[in-house]
């Protein structure tokens, strides 16, 4: 084990490459929360997608894509609702690509500040976005994000839902907590 330790430390020390990554969707979830004067709406996706590559010198390039079907709030009815809103058909992804810079890669470390930049692509409409994340590397190589951002809805022009003609609020909060692995 000490041979294989010291080979990936060499490795790692002369550059060889990108260390590429890739989500691991039983172990990872996106959350999302909508607020309306009445109540609040939760709901979440497993079905996430997405891969990072982690170059050397800390530069990672990520890309994250969700299946908007896959959204579910423990409520058909609303659930059904809202893949209307959001056109699903018309719509299928919400998906992320962005750029950062990660300062340590020590496994077993405090967790690291990263802040990806990039964009957005929900409902149709791309807009530049800075998404603050946590990481932190785990021993065996992998990795574990997680980040809250907040989307407009009016900005990716999806018309709000109403209740008792309350339009929810414009703000939807998104928590990722994803875990990637070595990609194989």
């Amino acid at each position: 084990m000490t041979l294989s330790l010291a080979a990936l430390a060499l490795t790692l020390a002369a550059g060889a490459g990108p260390r590429l990554l890739a989500v691991d969707a039983a172990a990872s979830a996106v959350r999302f929360q909508v607020n309306h004067k009445l109540h609040e709406v939760k709901g979440a996706s497993r079905a996430v997608e997405g891969k990072a590559a982690l170059e050397p010198d800390g530069t990672v390039k990520a890309m994250v894509r969700i299946p908007v079907q896959s959204f579910d709030s423990g409520d058909s009815n609303r659930d059904s609702h809202m893949l209307e809103t959001l056109e699903a058909g018309k719509f299928p992804h919400v998906v992320f690509k962005g750029v950062g810079q990660v300062a340590s890669q020590a496994p077993g470390g405090t967790p690291v500040s990263v802040t990806l930049r990039g964009e957005l692509d929900f409902h149709g409409v791309k807009r530049p976005i800075e998404v603050p994340l946590t990481v932190e590397f785990a021993a065996d190589g992998s990795v574990r994000v997680k980040g809250r951002l907040p989307v407009s809805l009016d900005a990716h022009r999806v018309v709000r839902p109403s209740l008792l003609t309350i339009e929810i609020d414009d703000a939807c909060t998104v928590d990722l907590d994803l875990l990637l692995r070595r990609a194989g």
